[in-house]
């Protein structure tokens, strides 16, 4: 009698990131623009990203409000002028900088710019 075949154990995700949720923000290229500027540059005022995004204001803003509600940006008030807020990476977020290359490391999607 053959000896049977021992059930595997559940592997634990070893990532917090939705895989569904990353790919349909960086689906759009507009969002992927605007996380590569932050990448970039650092924190940035909305109107700082108006360039990157190829947008006005309020399609900017928008952008930005879909990237925080998936996690990959914060909010912070801004140290100058607190009127206005700065919009930098999640710190969770896996980014590596090596060099003038930053990547960023999902796990299941790696990106580099």
């Amino acid at each position: 009698m053959p000896n049977p075949i021992p059930a595997l154990s559940p592997v634990p995700n070893s990532t917090p990131w939705n895989e569904d949720t990353v790919f349909a923000m960086l689906g759009d290229p507009v969002r992927r623009r605007l996380l590569r500027s932050l990448a970039r540059n650092g924190a940035l005022p909305a109107s700082g990203l108006i360039s990157a995004a190829h947008r006005r204001l309020d399609a900017t803003l928008k952008q930005l409000f879909s990237l925080r509600a998936a996690g990959l940006l914060v909010t912070t008030p801004d140290p100058i002028d607190q009127r206005r807020m700065l919009y930098p990476l999640a710190p969770t977020l896996p980014i590596t900088r090596t060099g003038s290359e930053v990547v960023c490391d999902f796990g299941f999607c790696r990106l580099q710019w």
